[in-house]
């Protein structure tokens, strides 16, 4: 997910919670308003609406939940669990790689391997619970 992918998704969000476009009753200011069609603040279209305050924390939400999953390299993962691993190569290129280990092997692991980071698999999949899965 890049920034283009959760800008977007902020913006339809702050639609949607500050209903820009009913088709019964739509927002007066969206021609101007930057989460519709202008340039704007939603402050500056309308001092009441909370698009901006709404738009800071999605974005800080999402960010926060991307980098929510990944480890430090050295905390040793679960045995036996499926991990995501970025680390450099010999040659001192960056790489990904799922693995699991034993403990044991995890910290040799960490010497060897010049891990970067890990996270959960697990960790990094959507959570189904709303699909009913």
């Amino acid at each position: 997910m890049n920034r283009e992918t959760i800008e977007k998704a902020m913006r339809n969000a702050v639609q949607a919670r500050c209903q820009c476009n009913w088709d019964d009753y739509p927002c007066e200011e969206r021609d101007y308003c930057e989460f519709c069609n202008g340039h704007n603040s939603a402050f500056d279209c309308d001092e009441n609406c909370d698009a901006d305050a709404f738009s800071e924390g999605f974005i800080a939400g999402a960010q926060w939940r991307i980098n929510s999953v990944w480890h430090n390299p050295c905390d040793i993962a679960e045995p036996g669990k499926d991990c995501l691993v970025e680390h450099m190569d010999g040659d001192g290129n960056v790489c990904i790689r799922i693995d699991w280990r034993s403990e044991y092997e995890w910290v040799n692991a960490c010497n060897y391997d010049k891990v970067l980071r890990w996270a959960y698999i697990e960790d990094l999949l959507p959570d189904r619970k709303e699909d009913g899965q």
